[in-house]
């Protein structure tokens, strides 16, 4: 079911430094003056940084003291969360006999309110058993969060050298590589990669040492479009001027279809995909009734001379016009975990998509798990017979999170952001003549 949408977090992109734009093609929305701030990670998971502040010299919670029911948390925060489950949440043996009382009984294990009463706990238990342990994780990891420790993981590297060589094998290698500080616990893994899903999988299909191999999950036509995209990314052409080699690069567009957690991000975390391209500058944007908050006006603003942002709440289809013209080799689309698949969605999804194919540009795509994507994929090859070619086959996603989201109206429902990925492309026609009959 899609009735339930993780969220990162809800803070405005106040973080971001609005400095000279980047030059644009065509969209003139009005570009709005960011002011400077001290860059922060402490809140990016729930509350206010301002809030944090008086946390920041002191800790709250050890880490052998991390777990607590939620109802008694020493997090205000989590005891909201508690309280949210007890009013909306379901009791799965009353769901599954047709009652309907809500989750008050915390399990002992997990301390989360996971029944309506101990007894339907006991009688439910051998079917909880799967997700406790998930749970369990999920209430540490968030006590961790906000637990008052320094959050060394989140000390991300700043820009990088024309030369450094970056795998992005896998999250490991990459952190390696990238200079990340020391992923010391799984725990941390979790933290961070739920933090860039979002800019390492983009990065990821584009980089030359993308996880995603010829022959493997990239189709011949994949290889022609993402080849486009690195002629791009990796200029070789050289102007000489006063003595000095300068290499032109020019703007990358990506057009995030659909955009809701993703748009929510501070805009520094999107550096993380400017510095993999240091000589390429990026606009990103990002497109659908989610991308702003209600009644907000679109805008375009700047973090710096190489990283540009468009938050606009148009459906697609009607954004679309407002763009002069696509390119191939500098355009391309992402839509994250967009559920073209599900019923309730799937007619307002189709203009926006038709849209998207006739551009001719590549169009990535993920899912929250096997079934999410393989319905997407049933419903665009239904729908769009013939009118695409595959660019990358369906696979898991290298740069998933590792952290999972929890469905507070029903605790039995947990995904991963960004699971899996497959891309396709509006098919290419190629006009041959023909010889006339003798």
């Amino acid at each position: 079911m899609r009735s339930w949408r993780p969220v990162v977090h809800q803070s405005l992109r106040s973080l971001a430094t609005h400095t000279r734009p980047v030059a644009c093609r065509a969209v003139k929305p009005v570009v709005a003056s960011v002011p400077s701030r001290h860059i922060s990670f402490k809140g990016l998971f729930g509350g206010k940084a301002e809030k944090q502040q008086d946390t920041d010299s002191k800790l709250i919670l050890s880490q052998d003291n991390l777990f607590h029911a939620l109802s008694q948390s020493p997090i205000k925060e989590l005891r909201d969360r508690a309280a949210i489950i007890n009013k909306y949440g379901v009791c799965p043996v009353c769901d599954t006999h047709g009652g309907s009382e809500r989750p008050v009984y915390e399990c002992p294990d997990c301390g989360y309110p996971t029944h309506c009463c101990e007894d339907h706990y006991h009688q439910g238990k051998d079917a909880h058993k799967h997700n406790c342990g998930i749970l369990r994780e999920q209430n540490e990891d968030d006590h961790d969060l906000r637990s008052g420790r320094k959050m060394t993981e989140f000390e991300f590297p700043t820009s990088q050298a024309f030369d450094e060589a970056v795998n992005m094998g896998n999250w490991d290698v990459f952190f390696y590589t990238r200079g990340f500080p020391s992923m010391d616990s799984e725990r941390s893994m979790r933290h961070v990669s739920k933090l860039l899903t979002y800019p390492a999988t983009v990065a990821s299909v584009m980089h030359d040492a993308s996880p995603y191999k010829f022959g493997n999950e990239v189709t011949v036509e994949g290889m022609r479009s993402i080849s486009a995209l690195r002629t791009v990314l990796y200029p070789k052409n050289e102007i000489l001027k006063n003595g000095v080699n300068l290499i032109r690069s020019e703007l990358i567009n990506i057009y995030i279809v659909g955009a809701r957690a993703e748009s929510t991000l501070p805009q520094h975390i999107w550096l993380q995909l400017a510095y993999l391209f240091p000589r390429t500058p990026f606009h990103l944007h990002f497109i659908g009734p989610d991308a702003l908050p209600p009644n907000a006006t679109p805008y375009t603003t700047s973090l710096n001379e190489r990283l540009m942002f468009t938050y606009d709440n148009s459906y697609y289809h009607d954004y679309h016009d407002k763009i002069e013209k696509f390119d191939p080799y500098t355009d391309l689309f992402f839509f994250f975990s967009p559920g073209i698949g599900h019923e309730a969605a799937r007619d307002a999804w189709k203009p926006s998509i038709q849209k998207a194919l006739e551009t001719k540009c590549a169009m990535f795509l993920t899912g929250y798990d096997q079934n999410d994507m393989a319905n997407d994929i049933e419903a665009v090859e239904q729908d769009y017979n013939g009118e695409f070619d595959y660019l990358i086959k369906p696979t898991e996603n290298a740069f998933r999170s590792l952290k999972r989201d929890v469905n507070l109206m029903d605790l039995r429902q947990t995904i991963f952001a960004n699971w899996g990925l497959w891309a396709i492309r509006g098919k290419r026609y190629d006009v041959t003549a023909q010889e006339d009959d003798e």
